[in-house]
């Protein structure tokens, strides 16, 4: 498969130059990631100036931008062969429940499902560092090995949280909910005049999950796989209304 490669953590993170050293033993993979880390942008695109793109070496290219403005241009940019998958990450630390929707990692692999090629968002359970990226790096090459079979069937999203933990402590891999997370945020002033401020995000999160959910089978030493959707319409809501139209034709 022609594999392309993006990430919020920057060009050169462990985690993506793990999944490129792991996936090029079987793929053909290029990389388009951001010069630098651009966490927490989700599907952000830059609209309003022009982008700049380096060669890093060979199939890699940093871009000035943010994680969507890499799948986009990788997709559509004409510098690269038709791509048959997107992968984002590896992230280097836990993306679970509500964190989806503002993870620039998810929203690498959520930004080629909108332009319909499967996309894989990658996470490590880890606080920045672990030693255990190329072992997440080995199981996305064997999780995708039968991968065509599934993206045949439909094009998809999936986010995929793998433990820090050993791969003899890893109990295998469950596809699950998302869980709750719960941002306790809080804002402290650095500075103050009469016509600015600066605020510093402090805050911290809290994970809740019930059994089948990403955060608690994470914790229960499995690897998570939580498949995604574009269409966020309340379907609930809307079979709950009154037929609005009709009344109002009457």
């Amino acid at each position: 498969m022609n594999i392309l490669l993006t990430n919020d953590d920057g060009v050169n993170a462990a985690g993506i130059g793990a999944l490129y050293d792991v996936l090029s033993e079987n793929h053909a993979v290029f990389i388009i990631a951001p010069d630098e880390e651009r966490s927490a942008c989700s599907n952000a695109i830059t609209v309003r100036r022009n982008l700049r793109i380096n060669t890093v070496s060979g199939n890699k290219y940093s871009v000035d931008g943010l994680p969507a403005d890499c799948v986009n241009i990788g997709l559509n940019g004409g510098l690269l062969p038709e791509i048959d998958l997107v992968i984002s990450g590896i992230n280097h630390g836990p993306n679970l429940g509500d964190d989806v929707h503002f993870s620039g990692t998810v929203g690498g692999a959520r930004t080629a499902l909108i332009f319909g090629v499967t996309g894989i968002a990658v996470s490590l359970d880890c606080l920045g560092t672990s030693d255990y990226f190329i072992d997440t790096a080995l199981f996305v090459r064997e999780f995708i090995k039968d991968y065509k079979r599934i993206e045949r069937i439909s094009h998809i999203c999936l986010n995929i949280n793998y433990p820090d933990l050993p791969k003899s402590q890893v109990n295998g891999f469950k596809y699950t909910t998302l869980g709750k997370r719960e941002y306790r945020d809080s804002y402290r002033m650095l500075s103050r005049n009469s016509e600015t401020m600066q605020l510093q995000l402090n805050g911290t999160i809290h994970s809740v999950g019930r059994e089948g959910s990403d955060v608690h089978e994470l914790r229960n030493g499995y690897i998570s796989i939580t498949p995604l959707q574009l269409d966020c319409t309340d379907y609930t809501y809307l079979s709950r209304l009154p037929k609005a139209e009709e009344s109002w034709l009457k």
